[in-house]
């Protein structure tokens, strides 16, 4: 995180500082994601955990902007708006159990997979 450290004139007689924050937010996120992904013993979990950790960055982004959106756009109360949220995010989970148990049980892998792939993309 830099700092931006600029004078201004108030009236002719004072400087005054002004700080200015300057994240560095996407170029530090390979390093969280690598540190994630290294800390896994093989091949297979690295995969698997790759794909968890960019699943859950993508859900907590698509959450957060779903708030700002319904609370602007919708103009609901921000209850409201967590509430819904709430029941989006326990659809994400408990639907990665309904996959698991369908590609298990009757399916296989790769047709669940490129069905919610493709129901994603509609959606």
């Amino acid at each position: 995180m830099d700092m931006k450290v600029e004078g201004m004139r108030i009236n002719g007689d004072d400087t005054k500082e002004v700080k200015e924050l300057n994240y560095r937010g996407v170029k530090a996120m390979p390093f969280v994601v690598g540190i994630y992904l290294l800390t896994a013993t093989n091949t297979h979990k690295r995969v698997r955990r790759g794909n968890e950790a960019f699943e859950k960055l993508g859900t907590i982004g698509t959450s957060t902007n779903l708030l700002v959106y319904l609370t602007t756009v919708f103009n609901m109360k921000s209850i409201t708006a967590t509430n819904i949220i709430n029941i989006f995010n326990g659809t994400c989970n408990f639907g990665s159990l309904g996959g698991a148990f369908l590609s298990d049980t009757y399916f296989g892998r790769y047709k669940v997979l490129g069905t919610a792939s493709c129901s994603s993309l509609l959606v």
